[in-house]
């Protein structure tokens, strides 16, 4: 194999957890990789420790308003600037992974010999060693979103430990960074693969560790009103209903367009109602 594997890594802010993603890219038995490192505006120094440690590198600088989407569209943006040979690799990573040293050999070898597909790196919980991601079925009739019970059921892919032939990546676009900024923009890329008649593929030998506890706002629960709607409505949240719209209106199917942006906002709906009496009944007690 001498397909040059490149290395698509946005960091903020991470940087002993960028160190650990540094030390396993560091002993990979397969060398003929380059990261590119997008840092949004990092400063605690994570770009000058990598400088340290990588020689094939591309350090693209941000300001902190990238996030995710915005960050890949940068390492897109660079890609379409390089001569590539259509059949060398993309790889997108998160940095808050761990991989044995064979992960970039293993990964390189299986999407060698297949055309047209996105591949995902199996991954794996860092505590306590359980399967977390081997695709995702999301179901548009029902609005229903979880793991794929079988090969044949995947319709969708996270970023995290995706590789894909250059070419196959510079046809699919790129990212919607203003609509989707961080949540739902690795699924709905891969979501349009899919449409596009790309295969979605996993491997046993492809796998990962990652650490759930780095993530953004997920759980809502023992938050005062101004607070949930501070972190309902963030960037940060996976639950954001203006960025589930737009998930909507970027990637669901026609049919079922209409009636599930109408079930996103009546979710959001019941769910800041239910905030708001939580707020206000312990002043309806202390009246009595």
């Amino acid at each position: 194999m001498t397909s040059e594997v490149y290395i698509l890594l946005p960091v903020h802010n991470r940087r002993e957890t960028t160190r650990r993603f540094v030390t396993c890219l560091v002993a990979q038995t397969y060398n003929n990789y380059h990261l590119v490192l997008i840092d949004d505006g990092s400063l605690d120094g994570t770009a000058q420790m990598v400088q340290e440690q990588i020689r094939s590198l591309t350090v693209i600088q941000g300001a902190g308003k990238w996030w995710w989407a915005g960050s890949l569209q940068q390492g897109y943006e660079w890609l379409r600037n390089q001569r590539l040979n259509p059949m060398d690799i993309v790889l997108i990573m998160n940095d808050d992974t761990e991989f044995d040293s064979d992960f970039l050999e293993n990964g390189a070898a299986v999407i060698s010999a297949h055309p047209n597909v996105l591949l995902l790196a199996q991954c794996y919980d860092q505590r306590n060693g359980e399967l977390i991601d081997k695709g995702v079925h999301i179901d548009w009739r029902k609005w229903r979103m979880g793991g794929a019970q079988t090969p044949e059921e995947v319709n969708c892919f996270s970023t995290r430990g995706l590789f894909l032939h250059a070419a196959d990546f510079l046809t699919l676009g790129g990212f919607y960074p203003r609509l989707l900024p961080h949540y739902l923009s690795d699924y709905e890329f891969t979501i349009r693969a899919h449409r596009r008649g790309m295969q979605l593929i996993t491997d046993p030998t492809v796998k990962l560790r990652a650490d759930l506890e780095t993530t953004g706002y997920h759980s809502f629960e023992d938050c005062d009103l101004q607070l949930f709607l501070k972190r309902y409505f963030s960037i940060r949240s996976n639950a954001n209903p203006i960025f589930r719209t737009s998930f909507m209106w970027l990637a669901c199917p026609w049919p079922w367009k209409v009636i599930n942006i109408a079930r996103v906002w009546l979710s959001a709906a019941r769910k800041i109602a239910a905030a708001v009496q939580l707020a206000v009944s312990p002043k309806k007690s202390l009246r009595g």
